[in-house]
């Protein structure tokens, strides 16, 4: 399995099926057609899709889909370029993605629907339903075993500590020396990824992975600052805790098949596991300019003709062909665009969907409020926007880049997958792809532009 890193930009786009070969467009159940306006998409998921092609074209990515939902409900959707270089499969509505750290968001509105049915308790401390945390400490300094300095937290870890990320809880990685604690420690970040040289046990289930996590030193004290790492996939045994259900098992009950979501799940869906689409490194030898994580080369025409695209996860090895080992409330699901539609359609719509209610408007609200403040993270506000409860969301739409209005709630995944969806404005957009590459972002921002009516770069 590969390697991969968080993804921090937003883009536009969101529902539909039709045609792979071109755009189409869906009418909302409850709107005639003669009492609403003249509809803009059509010419955005035009505007989207030449940003889409540009991006094949150049070998960034083997192929795309996205789509496009207004406040009437209307959809249009795009498919552009091959789901599978090798067998020449194109991107079609069956494709099915990985959608990595897109699965953050569905943790969160299953939380918080069990928040509205007073079975958790945002602020109440975390050991409440997983006892290991009931005693935690919080990295001071050191860089080997030998020299470490902890000293204890200064107040209970919280459920919402959680939800916001500013719980501490990172994930494994080679320098940092919390990050080597974790792989130290064996705590897997996704599936099929185990960590480099750790020779113990692997994590057996949720309730492991957060008792491994609890006995780790946390990177900042709760509620500090914001640490972006696998504090969501704790909240997925608070879930199974709370419910008295697997984590699968609430997605699917409660979330899923209320919202017709059929493809997603922890596992590729019986009869579907030739659409699971191919992920590709996008190798290029002239690299982007070195920046910090707001830097990205902002205009198509200053990215390069790639050199390749090697396949980095083959669908017919791929470990989310078998069932999971561990359902990881993070980054664990696959589905396909339409489903991750509907679900951006029910954020949209302030928590419900073609009359299905998930959630409370209050509760959407507060998910998508600015959790952190402007001293938790300066990297965030730098870029216009801060962390919810479970999403970002957009306080400055000149500093942001694809310049959603504020109130936005989105978030993305390590393979190239994002979505938006505004309860405001109650439209929303999603985008699907498969690749890690330097040069991803600058499509991702620009087709959420073009996918809002303003300009590309």
């Amino acid at each position: 399995m590969f390697k991969f890193k968080p993804v921090f930009a937003a883009l536009a786009i969101t529902t539909g099926l039709l045609a792979f070969s071109g755009c189409a467009t869906s009418q909302s159940p409850n709107a005639s057609v003669a009492s609403l306006p003249p509809s803009v998409l059509p010419d955005r998921i035009a505007a989207m899709r030449t940003v889409l092609q540009d991006g094949v074209d150049k070998k960034v990515t083997g192929g795309f889909s996205a789509a496009l939902v207004d406040s009437h409900g209307r959809v249009e959707t795009t498919y552009v370029g091959l789901a599978d270089i090798e067998t020449g499969k194109p991107v079609t509505p069956d494709t099915v993605f990985r959608i990595y750290s897109m699965t953050k968001p569905i943790t969160a509105v299953a939380i918080m629907m069990l928040v509205e049915e007073g079975k958790i308790d945002l602020d109440a401390p975390v050991a409440t339903y997983i006892p290991s945390f009931a005693k935690t400490v919080v990295y001071v300094s050191g860089d080997t075993l030998e020299t470490l300095k902890t000293e204890p937290a200064v107040r209970p870890l919280t459920v919402r500590d959680l939800m916001r990320q500013s719980a501490g809880i990172p994930w494994w990685g080679p320098t940092k020396p919390v990050e080597r604690l974790y792989a130290m420690n064996g705590i897997e970040r996704a599936p099929g990824e185990a960590v480099p040289g750790f020779k113990g046990p692997r994590v057996a289930n949720l309730q492991d992975l957060a008792d491994r996590v609890a006995a780790t030193p946390f990177t900042n004290q709760p509620g500090e600052t914001w640490t972006y790492g696998i504090a969501i996939d704790v909240l997925g045994r608070v879930v199974e805790v709370a419910s008295g259900q697997s984590l699968g098992t609430f997605f699917k009950d409660r979330i899923f098949t209320p919202l017709g979501m059929k493809q997603t799940a922890f596992q590729v869906q019986p009869g579907s596991q030739e659409n699971l689409a191919n992920v590709y490194y996008a190798v290029s030898k002239i690299k982007p300019p070195a920046g910090g994580i707001d830097s990205y080369v902002k205009s198509l025409k200053d990215v390069p003709m790639h050199e390749a695209l090697r396949p980095a996860d083959p669908p017919a090895k791929s470990p989310f062909q078998e069932p999971a080992r561990i359902e990881f409330g993070g980054a664990g699901l696959v589905g396909t665009l339409n489903d991750y539609v509907r679900f951006a359609r029910m954020i949209a719509g302030q928590g419900e969907l073609d009359g299905v209610r998930i959630l409370k408007a209050a509760s959407i609200a507060e998910m998508g409020k600015d959790q952190l403040g402007p001293s938790a993270n300066t990297n965030l506000v730098k870029q216009g926007y801060s962390y919810g409860l479970g999403f970002g969301t957009v306080i400055d739409s000149n500093l942001y880049p694809t310049g959603a209005p504020v109130g936005t709630m989105f978030w993305g995944g390590a393979a190239g997958t994002q979505f938006w969806a505004n309860p405001q404005t109650k439209e929303a957009g999603v985008l699907m792809t498969q690749v890690l590459g330097d040069y991803l972002r600058t499509y991702q921002v620009n087709a959420a532009r073009a996918g809002l009516g303003l300009p590309v770069q």
